[in-house]
């Protein structure tokens, strides 16, 4: 493994983690707390479902739907398996006007021959697309740390709109040749933030945001924090299925389901700062995304479930699947009342179970929910 280049490994992982994603059971066992967010029905809603406008803005860009398709993928040479899955994300994305995200750079950034794997514009030139790189690569103790340079030629090269950094230091740390590297990265990220012109998206990538760690992003001029909670795929348990021993398996079993459950994650962030929310993690249907939207997310991001069509080439089963959300999110705010977003961020909530407990030790619940506005 030693005489193993350290950019060749960085692809044999990346194609682990897609095949693990499609044959293996790499979801967490606990839920994201959806379940215990209630919306109150309306038998007289008082507008016709046809009138219900779903548009929403974000980062200054108007979208049809407030869905993101989350990133997954690119950085495969040698073969057209992540390109083909972008691609295909994009073309959907691009029919339906939505955002989409691209898998971590780094494996662009470490070899400039893998970047047409994160290329999308030739078959989605309007779509708004978010580039990706890892927290750990700001660290200041990371050798060759990342800064403006490697910054822009993420989004540069793919033509992005934006830049997503991913705060992952939960798969690093039960990742064998993880990096776990964070001293510094807030710093980093403050300077990277003065001097790069695209918006910058802290995102996490399954163990989710608290509002201690928003509130930080926020002092720094972060433009958006992607919650990315506990719920939906989770990394550890991923890793657990590449374990080589019995020790790292162990490991990676032993915190499988850590982290803030989405629905939580989301409730904090917008209790504790103004900034636009993407929520990611188990987004599994349109009424998920309702509830989202409604404790104060402004996208639902989902990534999973589109995997297996992506990677068939299948545009139009990653289009029936986004489709079946809409239609399901539509027809929730129809019960609601709700003509649109903003609308349905004003609804009445019952919140219970443990989902009660944990946002009234954690936040003024009443004073949250008469104020979900972002």
């Amino acid at each position: 493994m030693v005489n193993v280049d350290k950019e060749e490994l960085t692809v044999i992982r990346k194609f682990e983690h897609i095949e693990h994603c499609l044959k293996k059971q790499v979801e967490a066992h606990v839920t994201t707390q959806f379940e215990n967010i209630h919306f109150v029905h309306r038998s007289l809603p008082e507008i016709d479902k046809d009138e219900i406008d779903l548009s929403v803005e974000f980062l200054g860009r108007k979208f049809d739907y407030p869905i993101m398709i989350a990133g997954m993928t690119g950085g495969t040479k040698g073969s057209q398996l992540a390109g083909k899955i972008n691609k295909t994300l994009a073309k959907a994305a691009q029919e339906l006007n939505i955002p989409m995200g691209v898998g971590s750079q780094r494996a662009m950034i470490r070899n400039p021959e893998t970047w047409e794997s994160y290329y999308v514009r030739d078959v989605a030139p309007d779509v708004f697309l978010v580039g990706n790189l890892g927290a750990p690569q700001f660290a200041e103790t990371m050798p060759n740390r990342y800064g403006i340079k490697e910054a822009l030629k993420a989004v540069e090269t793919i033509q992005a709109d934006a830049l997503a950094i991913h705060m992952n230091p939960l798969q690093e740390s039960v990742q064998p040749e993880g990096d776990t590297q964070y001293r510094g990265v807030l710093k980093a990220l403050a300077e990277l933030k003065s001097e790069f012109p695209y918006p910058i998206i802290a995102k996490e990538t399954g163990a989710g945001v608290s509002m201690e760690v928003a509130i930080r992003l926020e002092s720094i001029g972060v433009d958006a924090i992607d919650v990315g909670g506990l719920g939906g795929t989770s990394w550890s348990g991923v890793e657990y299925y590449r374990a080589k021993d019995e020790r790292s398996k162990n490991l990676a079993l032993k915190f499988w389901d850590w982290g803030i459950p989405t629905a939580l994650s989301v409730a904090e962030v917008r209790y504790a700062t103004k900034l636009p929310i993407i929520a990611t993690g188990g987004i599994r249907d349109g009424i998920m995304i309702a509830k989202a939207l409604a404790l104060g997310a402004n996208l639902a991001g989902v990534a999973l479930p589109l995997l297996k069509p992506a990677v068939k080439g299948d545009v139009e089963g990653v289009i029936k699947i986004l489709q079946r959300y809409i239609d399901e999110l539509r027809n929730a705010m129809f019960l609601v009342g709700a003509r649109n977003v903003e609308e349905l961020r004003k609804v009445p909530l019952v919140i219970t179970g443990f989902a009660r407990e944990w946002l009234e030790q954690r936040i003024d619940l009443w004073d949250f929910l008469r104020n979900r506005t972002s």
